[in-house]
């Protein structure tokens, strides 16, 4: 058959969005999920950057959401890996970085030169997550119902 088949699978086309969390506190990540129900978003969930970057690898994902500091590697070293990953797909996934730490403007700064999307200071209320991810990961079109 000469017909050309699609590699990207068209936004909306085949269920929700997904979007990755990856921060070692499992409570942070339910608010998170919490915070995020009111786009119906599918979510994988990560304890660590090592392990989101196995299922960002792995998954098709729409939008990463990462901490700074965990264990191991930080968000803005994992947000660094994944913009470099010879997956095109994946090295131009939106990426939330957040963090609590005082010193905002260094882990901004880190975070902006890894190629993050979105910074953001915990802790971050519904209103304000839910707008950075509306504007780094628009509704897709068809999913107006």
């Amino acid at each position: 058959p000469t017909g050309s088949t699609p590699t990207v699978r068209p936004a909306g086309s085949t269920g929700p969005q997904r979007v990755l969390l990856v921060d070692d506190s499992r409570s942070i990540r339910t608010l998170l999920k919490i915070y995020l129900m009111a786009r119906s978003f599918e979510f994988l969930e990560a304890e660590s950057a090592e392990e989101g970057l196995k299922v960002a690898e792995a998954e098709q994902v729409d939008l990463i959401l990462t901490d700074f500091h965990m264990d191991g590697m930080n968000g803005a070293d994992f947000a660094g890996q994944i913009r470099a990953s010879t997956n095109a797909r994946l090295s131009k996934v939106p990426i939330l970085m957040m963090t609590g730490d005082p010193n905002v403007a260094e882990v901004r700064a880190l975070g902006q030169k890894a190629g993050i999307s979105a910074f953001v200071r915990k802790p971050v209320s519904c209103a304000q997550l839910m707008t950075l991810v509306d504007t780094i990961l628009p509704l897709p079109r068809a999913a107006a119902k």
